[in-house]
């Protein structure tokens, strides 16, 4: 397979992010857009083939040691959906053994993946419905439930040797004695107020002095609101006790927190990272606001960024590179310009709220694009100019045609090693005050940042506006956060053009080989001929500011 130019890679490149059951259609769509030849697309192979119609390749089954004629083998979870309805021998096959076809689940609107009768540990609940609301479907005591429960499957081997009430006798021995599964007759001492008796506690080997050990589902009443231990404890992990719960009527083993929802739904308000009138732009509890210390330049845009990271979840210091983040973390950009920079209380025009979503490792990108009402914001990967008027700091009438770029061009500048990421979250661009707290400080304190140094060890990007800083610091930290992603080890430009220079602030001046290239970035900069202009994304104006400031730096090189 060829991959001599730029536009044949990132054809490449997007059909391997697109939907497996569509790959070959769109790769031919998108190679007629970009003008590759027919002698660039590739030919059939065992990737190109699924025969049992489970969503994965014959050859990768191959590879894996399962069976590409078995569309049960491998196992899914019952969320499992990247299988092809249309395929025979998935329509025909019965992957959760309950006696009915995948087909016939789907038109039933059953889980094709999930007995929805099975009741593993004979609580009274369904699997499925333990699944779907996080308790444990081997637990016949979870979720926990009042004295007057009945539901229960009698016969069930895991609910009749469990002890519900933990008073040292078992479910089934319960019922033999005529006594409540469900309610400790027995009596005794509770430390901790969890309504669970110590010498319980004890042989279960869950902490006697600890609440919220073991863990309860929402609404668990066994506990003692007289208990001073319980009362000041958090039980759903909230910032807020289980007394004040009480007292505002709030359920002490439920976060009610909103959290961001870590998929690329139709809307942006689906996403829950923003609360109120989206237009306002105010992030949910759970959603973090930042900025970096010296911000992108984009056509002279303002942008809001949002963290949102899963619950009891941390994102990783990882000393000058970027962050690590966990699983459903979500990020987002929103780019709007205020209609007078001068008093912001006369609303702002808001273009667009780019994504970023890491699941199964993986980060995925999309943007939504805001509705002239600006009342929402709808996932589009498409192109978009969209005019924009406003009045800047010094009172002058400003226009431009702020560009959108599509979705599939996210990797030129999150693209490293043709691998998406974020860039610019390190911690060097984030140690300074955002709105009167150190970044850095408030997510160790708050618990969202796990590994941190002390502020004091940790360097600061420089604010490039910053007179009072070096001009050789404020160039390369101007450098960093605008070109870097690309001019660095594994950035695009190095991986389709080769070159060896790396803007990165932290990579010395000799390494960096800016001086190699130092007439190059001022001309680049200084023009608008397309394809040549840079940035090569995200701008159409000259960045004057920029220029002035990078040209005043090149002038001091040898």
């Amino acid at each position: 397979m060829k991959k001599d130019s730029f536009s044949t890679q990132f054809c490449l490149t997007r059909v391997l992010q697109v939907n497996k059951k569509f790959q070959i259609g769109i790769c031919v769509l998108f190679v007629a857009f970009i003008g590759c030849t027919d002698d660039r697309l590739p030919e059939t192979t065992g990737f190109d083939v699924d025969s049992d119609g489970d969503g994965i390749w014959d050859e990768e089954e191959i590879q894996n040691g399962t069976d590409k004629n078995n569309p049960c083998d491998p196992i899914q979870d019952f969320d499992y959906t990247v299988y092809d309805e249309l395929n025979l021998i998935w329509s025909n096959s019965d992957c959760d053994n309950d006696g009915i076809s995948n087909a016939e689940e789907l038109v039933s609107e059953t889980n094709p993946y999930m007995d929805e009768t099975l009741d593993s540990d004979g609580d009274g609940i369904p699997d499925f419905e333990e699944l779907k609301n996080g308790t444990d479907r081997y637990s016949a005591c979870d979720p926990f439930q009042n004295a007057e429960y009945s539901g229960y499957l009698a016969e069930n081997a895991i609910w009749s040797s469990s002890d519900c009430d933990h008073d040292g006798i078992s479910n089934g021995k319960e019922l033999a004695n005529s006594t409540n599964p469900y309610l400790d007759e027995i009596g005794g001492i509770d430390t901790d107020g969890d309504g669970i008796k110590d010498e319980r506690e004890v042989l279960d080997g869950t902490n006697l002095n600890d609440p919220c050990d073991p863990i309860h589902s929402d609404g668990y009443t066994g506990y003692d609101s007289d208990n001073e231990i319980w009362v000041n404890s958090d039980c759903d992990d909230d910032g807020i006790n289980n007394g004040d719960e009480l007292s505002q009527a709030t359920d002490p083993y439920l976060d009610n927190r909103v959290y961001a929802v870590p998929e690329f739904l139709s809307t942006l308000s689906g996403l829950q990272i923003f609360q109120g009138p989206l237009s306002n732009l105010e992030p949910v509890e759970t959603s973090y606001e930042y900025n970096l210390s010296t911000t992108v330049f984009t056509d002279y845009s303002y942008q809001l960024r949002t963290i949102s990271v899963p619950k009891s979840k941390q994102m990783v210091y990882n000393g000058s590179g970027l962050l690590q983040f966990p699983d459903n973390t979500v990020l987002s950009m929103t780019f709007f310009y205020p209609n007078d920079e001068r008093n912001p209380s006369l609303g702002k025009k808001i273009i667009e709220t780019r994504v970023l979503i890491k699941t199964n490792g993986i980060w995925s990108a999309g943007n939504y694009i805001w509705n002239n009402a600006q009342t929402e914001a709808y996932l589009d990967e498409g192109t978009h100019t969209v005019p924009v008027a406003w009045v800047d700091k010094q009172g002058n009438n400003r226009t431009v045609n702020y560009k959108v770029p599509p979705t599939n061009l996210c990797i030129q500048c999150h693209g490293n090693n043709s691998v998406l990421r974020p860039i610019g979250i390190k911690t060097r661009a984030l140690n300074f005050e955002h709105n009167g707290i150190n970044q850095i400080a408030y997510f160790v304190g708050e618990g969202l940042l796990y590994g941190a140094p002390d502020i004091s060890q940790i360097e600061v990007l420089p604010d490039w506006t910053d007179t009072s800083i070096f001009l050789e610091d404020r160039a390369r930290a101007y450098l960093d956060v605008n070109c870097a992603h690309c001019h660095q080890p594994g950035g695009s430009y190095t991986v389709n053009y080769g070159g060896e220079f790396d803007f990165s602030y932290e990579t010395s001046f000799q390494n960096s080989k800016i001086n190699d290239v130092k007439t190059a970035i001022i001309t680049r900069m200084n023009t608008q001929i397309p394809g040549y202009f840079m940035p090569l994304l995200g701008t159409t104006v000259i960045h004057t500011e920029g220029v002035e400031l990078i040209e005043a730096y090149i002038d001091t090189l040898d």
